[in-house]
């Protein structure tokens, strides 16, 4: 490992990234964390908003930490997406130019630096978390209300614009379907695939045997609650097999769902630890979603953590049953999987294999570290 101690970065994120309870900010606390840990001296650019506010955590991983407001500006009327526009800050980018070390540009979200960057002669990558407008074109498919629609419609369309802005930059691409896609269409960019950042040091996989399969999620976006419900509805009311829905808010229709069915238990808004429980616990993870952009840092906790997965192949188009994943889609294959499984014992040599295969590719510090020869 090398020595960084004399290195100074920055980060510009679109949130606060602690607490790490979902996705997104997971991937960008455990890289501060890492970052830290190989003696990386962080100054880290974000913002307060809803539940994302300071925290005495994060001064203990950076050098120094900003905090900034979004807010409607006149940048949403000159054709910004949202996500961008709301998050344009003049102090931001006085600061950061300021400060003038390397940066890091986490998501879309906070690309309105692009030029200033490059005007200041100041390195930088892009952490790409997402193909941010197909992700809200995906999102207005599964929509019910027409005004909410619209909205991620219109979201969409600016967001495939603003995108153009990553041409001849590094850029970070979180899975590879992602890698691929910013490779075809922006080729005069460096594209990488890195891995999301974790908590996991090692697999913690228990052998043995569980009694239940487990879907979790952020249970307030229509994505999962979707998901969770057709899981329910579709699979588990033909099977005798025990299901634990479980992660943040969960919504009245799943609320509902989960009180119809005998063998499916709700556990709502757990804590980090007894969520790591229930999952170290499970027999099966299911990952039935079907948004193939961007990385489900759920996918990530399950290699860490779950004896038998089953994901849809729009996630992970390969299927690995010597390792216990398959990828699989359709109720009646996973039905027939499900029973399979469910009485089958993860095994030392499943172990010792998943482990090898993810201690590879999932290496926080070795994935720090390919960042920062990048910049």
């Amino acid at each position: 490992m090398s020595n960084y101690r004399n290195k100074e970065v920055q980060v510009v994120s679109f949130a606060s990234p602690y607490p790490p309870n979902y996705g997104g900010v997971m991937d960008v606390f455990y890289r501060l964390k890492a970052l830290y840990n190989l003696g990386v001296k962080v100054h880290l650019h974000t913002y307060i908003y809803k539940d994302h506010k300071p925290h005495e955590r994060l001064n203990e991983l950076c050098a120094s930490v900003e905090y900034y407001k979004r807010s409607n500006t006149h940048k949403y009327l000159q054709g910004w997406p949202y996500i961008a526009s709301s998050r344009y800050n003049k102090n931001l980018i006085e600061n950061v130019i300021r400060i003038g070390k390397p940066v890091i540009l986490e998501g879309l979200h906070t690309c309105f630096m692009i030029e200033h960057l490059e005007k200041a002669g100041i390195p930088f990558v892009v952490r790409m978390h997402n193909i941010e407008w197909k992700y809200y074109k995906y999102l207005a498919e599964l929509e019910l209300s027409y005004p909410k629609k619209k909205y991620f419609l219109e979201e969409a369309r600016r967001l495939k614009k603003f995108e153009d802005c990553i041409q001849h930059t590094t850029l970070l691409a979180i899975s590879v379907k992602d890698e691929k896609y910013l490779k075809q269409t922006y080729p005069h960019s460096r594209t990488l695939y890195i891995p999301a950042f974790h908590h996991y040091t090692t697999p913690e996989i228990k052998e043995g045997k569980g009694n239940y399969a487990i879907f979790h999620g952020n249970l307030s976006v229509n994505e999962n609650e979707q998901a969770a419900i057709w899981l329910m509805e579709r699979v588990f009311s033909k099977l005798d097999v025990p299901l634990v829905i479980t992660g943040k808010d969960p919504t009245d229709k799943v609320i509902k769902a989960t009180n119809a069915y005998p063998n499916v238990k709700l556990i709502a808004n757990p804590g980090i630890q007894e969520m790591r429980t229930i999952m170290e616990d499970a027999q099966i993870h299911l990952l039935p979603n079907q948004q193939p952009t961007g990385m489900k840092i759920k996918w990530v906790n399950a290699l860490f953590s779950a004896r038998f997965i089953i994901v849809n192949p729009e996630i992970y188009p390969e299927s690995h049953p010597e390792i216990g994943i398959y990828a699989l889609s359709g109720e009646d294959a996973l039905i027939h999987k499900i029973n399979e499984l469910k009485n089958q014992f993860f095994t030392n040599d499943m172990s010792a294999e998943r482990q090898s295969r993810v201690n590879e590719r999932y290496d926080n510090l070795h994935n720090a570290e390919l960042i920062l020869s990048l910049l």
